[in-house]
């Protein structure tokens, strides 16, 4: 229980550093529909924060090792 709290928070905090570029994306839409539209993008963004399994991103030697193997 204590942990779906701590990701609900952290999907509130993620929601809350995109707020501002949501909100000025919405000015190029419609003003009826722009209510409608914060909904749905923010209800995607947190679809993907609890469905997306983050890990750990490559170091550089193995980032730089399989980049060289997609070249050949």
């Amino acid at each position: 229980m204590n942990d779906m709290k701590a990701n609900c928070r952290e999907a509130e905090e993620i929601l809350r550093m995109f707020d501002r570029k949501i909100k000025k994306s919405l000015k190029n839409t419609n003003y009826q529909e722009q209510e409608d539209l914060e909904q749905e993008i923010k209800l995607k963004i947190i679809e993907k924060i609890f469905t997306v399994k983050f890990s750990d991103p490559p170091s550089f030697w193995c980032f730089f090792k399989l980049s060289n193997i997609n070249k050949t």
